[in-house]
């Protein structure tokens, strides 16, 4: 066996601190971990060899100053290495990691992808799932902001056993499986030896507890259905499609946490004002003679009526911007403007009387 350079096996520097050391090899220990699809089982003991080595103060200084083949090895082989506090790497696919070496810290996150179950250290509070429902505000509500109250039905911890799921203490007792710990303890192969975990006993769900008498309220679950009604504030200018978070007012846990509310938004349309971003388009249809020889029109806005002088000469299509008249943007954003569209309505007919004057003015140059 060539020598072989345990840095560069991890991939970092000489000068690497304890703790790059470390999220070196767990970053590695991810990847090439043989009970991971696409694993490589020699690849993950040549780094977990490495970090042996290299994870303790005494061997890493041994191993900068003689490298592994300090006993006799010499730079070229590996002979029966058990320079290191008598770490013997000769008959590495028989050596036991669970005893002399601890993975514990290594892998304390290791293995939630497999199985569900992961390291834990106390018991882990059960947190309520998530809510999400839809709503539709009108055009005017979402311009100006709203604060609307839902109606729904959600899990809420009991009322009566306060989630235990039994009304008294003499109907709860000690765990058989985890003896009232809340947690057991499990071998884990990883493919040359084994770990042990402690994991929430699946039993109790970590509570150290059985149920003799479910409560009668909520039939030992911990949990019933309530009606509850929720307040939620809608800031002006959201769009179709936004979604708003409302934490702590999904359903409730019997532990008494709970997780989030997602409220889906779907603004509804105007019958006249159309949206482009902060601004609100409005038409406003006057006659050819308005057009020509300027007038004075009522336009619609969000906040009612308001007159607007139209100048002579208008052309069609001629756009006139009322400021800070249109959508105010967030709670504490400036507002847009309302953009008045001119549109010249053109008579169906011509009477004889207006044909007349029509006439006049072609000879005016109209």
């Amino acid at each position: 066996m060539a020598n072989k350079d345990y840095y560069k096996i991890l991939g970092v520097s000489k000068a690497a601190t304890q703790s790059e050391i470390k999220k070196a090899y767990h970053k590695l220990a991810h990847k090439h971990h043989p009970d991971k699809s696409g694993g490589d089982a020699e690849k993950f003991k040549e780094i977990t060899e490495a970090y042996s080595v290299l994870s303790d103060a005494k061997k890493r200084a041994s191993y900068d100053q003689f490298g592994i083949g300090a006993n006799g090895a010499g730079p070229g082989g590996f002979s029966g290495f058990r320079d290191f506090n008598g770490a013997d790497f000769s008959n590495f696919s028989g050596f036991d990691f669970s005893k002399g070496f601890d993975f514990s810290d290594v892998f304390s996150d290791f293995f939630q992808g497999f199985g569900g179950a992961r390291s834990e250290r106390g018991m882990q509070k059960e947190r309520g799932t998530d809510i999400q429902v839809d709503m539709e505000i009108d055009f005017t509500e979402m311009a100006r902001g709203i604060e609307k109250t839902i109606s729904l039905y959600k899990l809420q911890r009991c009322s009566v056993c306060k989630g235990k799921g039994a009304e008294k203490e003499d109907d709860l007792e000690k765990c058989h499986v985890c003896k009232g710990t809340g947690r057991v303890e499990r071998k884990v192969n990883i493919g040359f030896g084994s770990i042990a975990q402690i994991i929430t006993c699946h039993t109790c769900k970590g509570r150290g507890y059985e149920i003799k008498k479910r409560c009668s309220h909520c039939h030992g679950t911990g949990v019933t259905k309530e009606k509850v009604e929720i307040k939620i504030t809608i800031p002006p200018g959201v769009e179709t499609g936004n979604i708003l978070r409302v934490q702590g007012q999904g359903e409730e846990s019997r532990d008494g946490i709970s997780g989030d509310l997602f409220v889906r938004l779907r603004v509804s349309d105007h019958p006249f004002f159309k949206r482009s971003g902060a601004d609100i388009i409005f038409e406003k249809e006057i006659t050819l003679t308005e057009a020509l020889l300027g007038t004075r029109v009522a336009v619609s806005t969000l906040n009612g009526e308001e007159n607007l002088t139209i100048p002579p000469l208008t052309p069609n299509g001629s756009r006139f911007r009322m400021n800070g008249k249109g959508i105010k943007m967030g709670r504490s954003g400036g507002a847009g403007d309302e953009v008045v569209r001119i549109r010249i309505r053109m008579p169906r007919r011509i009477s004889s009387r207006a044909k007349r004057l029509l006439d006049d003015l072609k000879e005016e140059g109209f």
